[in-house]
Parts: structure tokens; sequence; C-alpha cells
């Protein structure tokens, strides 16, 4: 009878600390997607607008048919370009293979969409056909840069793929950026010509909404005009998650000693 006791009391306790490493370990495992590919956290980003004008100098040149010295003259060109910094998160590149045997490169990228201020439809920058704006993770931000003419009658004209458009001058635009974990391939069995280019892997939400005013001179960096429920850092949320996890398992495994403890005083003073 008391041996029986004794290895029911031990099945317990190590059947306590089996269950707290299970909720461990799974929402460890629950972090990633069934790809085995992390989710990116929503990215921020800075947006500013330059004033990127230069002068182009006087060239000369020799006519080939008469032999004169010809000069052009100088000129000035209005420009201005739209910058957006984008703070990269840690990451590091790897392998994965899909169903049919090919290794792809898993790598961080983003995408940038845009709208009128006033307009409610969103445009995106990239799509999985052209490629996304690949992250450069030697450095602290990712800069993408769009540059175009720009004139106090006109505004600025862009000729982006995804952003070919001209904005009238006070014009206010709204940019926000995903950030993007995985692949593009080609899934050949679709017969459309020019498609069939997908992104495989994990999407953050978009970010918050930042607004550009097209305007003659630098515009600085506006406030955020929607402020999503903020989400934990990859750094902090597995610690947060560990240290609950760590408070359930010893509760578990006091109330199994405690509960073993008091059965075996009981039986003994029954005795």
């Amino acid at each position: 009878m008391r041996k029986s006791l004794f290895v029911a009391f031990l099945i317990g306790v190590f059947g306590g600390f089996a269950l707290a490493g299970t909720l461990r370990f799974g929402t460890v495992q629950a972090s990633t997607g069934d790809s085995g590919i992390p989710k990116p956290s929503v990215p921020e980003f800075t947006l500013e607008l330059i004033d990127s004008s230069y002068d182009v100098p006087p060239t000369s040149s020799v006519n080939p048919y008469t032999g004169q010295t010809e000069t052009q003259p100088g000129y000035h060109v209005e420009s201005r370009t739209i910058k957006l910094s984008i703070k990269n998160q840690p990451f590091t590149p790897f392998q994965v293979e899909d169903e049919n045997g090919n290794s792809w490169t898993v790598d961080f990228q983003y995408n940038i969409r845009w709208k009128g201020h006033f307009e409610q439809d969103w445009h995106e920058i990239y799509h999985p056909s052209d490629g996304f704006a690949r992250a450069e993770l030697e450095s602290e931000y990712t800069v993408r840069s769009f540059e175009g003419e720009y004139s106090s009658a006109e505004g600025l004209k862009l000729n982006y793929q995804g952003l070919s458009v001209t904005f009238p001058p006070g014009a206010q635009v709204d940019f926000q950026v995903e950030a993007m974990i995985g692949y593009v391939h080609r899934e050949i069995s679709i017969p459309v010509p020019g498609s069939g280019w997908i992104f495989t892997g994990e999407t953050s939400d978009w970010s918050s909404t930042q607004t550009l005013t097209i305007s003659e001179s630098q515009t600085p960096t506006s406030p955020p005009v929607t402020t999503p429920t903020p989400t934990p850092t990859p750094s902090q949320e597995p610690q947060q998650t560990l240290q609950l996890e760590a408070i359930v398992g010893v509760a578990i495994v006091a109330i199994v000693l405690g509960a073993g403890l008091g059965l075996l005083v009981y039986l003994i003073k029954r005795k």
C-alpha cells in the first residue's frame, strides 16, 4: 500500500513538471507559422520630403562637321524626393524547402502603399511579379527614395512602379509600410501570361499612417494619423510569456507536492 502511494506521488510530481514544460515549449512553437517562418513586428518608419534640386553645369563639345567648339549653357533642375527610412528588425536569412523539395531563401522584405489623404483606396508600390523592397540588414535603416521633377504650377511628378503619379502643390499623401518574411516564387499552374508570382511567408500588419505635404520646401515628418494597438517586440513577448509559464509551472508542482505530502501524513497517522 505504502509503495503504491509513493509511486502515485512520483507520477504526480513528474506530471506537474511535464505539464509546465508543455506550456512553455508549446508557446515557443506557436510563435512561428506552420511553415516555420516567423511573423515580423509592425515596422516603424520616418517620412520626409527633401529638396533635391541641382544645377547642371555648362558643357562644351566639338562639332564633328565644322570643327567648331559649341557650348551648351547650364541650367537648374527643381526636384523633390520622398524619403522613407524604415527601422530594421533583427533577422538572418535562412533556407526552407517546400512540399516539392525545392529550396528557397527566406528573406526580410518591405512593401509600401500610399493614397491621397482624402481618398479611400490604397495603392501598393511593390507586387510579387516586380519584387519587394529588400531590407538592408547590414545597416540600422532601410531607405527607399522616390525622386521627381517639381514645379510650383504642376507639383511633383513621379514615375516608379506603383507610384507613377503627379502630386499637385499642397497635396497631402498618406503612406504605410508592411514588413514581410518569406520568398517570392512562381506558381506554374497559373496559365495567365505574366502572372503566377506569389509571396510565401509571414507579413506584419500595416504600420500607422504618416502624411506628407507636397510643398516648395522640405516638409518635416508628420505625426501618425492612426495609432494601432501596440504589438510587443519579439524580445519582450517571449520573455513575458516565459515568466508567466514559470509561475504556472511552479504553482502546479507546489500543489502536487502539497497534496502528496498531505496524503502521506494522513495515512501514517491513521496507521
